[in-house]
């Protein structure tokens, strides 16, 4: 797709409840299925740069694994310590059932 879009899965692939990472040229984005809404962050928590793969959706929240920090994935605001910084948000589309990521954040 043109204008920065990048195509990064398949609906199929991400069912409410499921995660996946992507990596785009070096830089490793989290999509997240929150009940039926499709996020993208970053996939490392700003705390100590643990994968938030490894970690699990919560409402709309990512939880790390490492110390249970929580973060929007609306906004990527942290809503518990011991992060205290964001993490990056980025724009989603889906078209004909294939999701697009703009790399530029939100």
């Amino acid at each position: 797709m043109a204008d920065g879009w990048l195509e990064v899965a398949h609906r199929d692939e991400l069912q409410p409840g499921m995660m996946k990472r992507v990596d785009i040229a070096g830089q490793r984005y989290l999509l997240a299925n929150a009940g039926g809404q499709i996020y993208a962050v970053d996939d490392l928590c700003s705390h100590e740069e643990v994968s938030l793969y490894l970690g699990c959706i919560d409402g709309d929240t990512i939880k790390c694994s490492l110390h249970g920090s929580r973060f929007s994935l609306k906004n990527g605001e942290p809503l518990d310590p011991p992060a205290t910084e964001p993490i990056k948000t980025y724009p989603i589309k889906i078209s004909s059932d294939h999701i697009y990521l703009m790399k530029k954040t939100a």
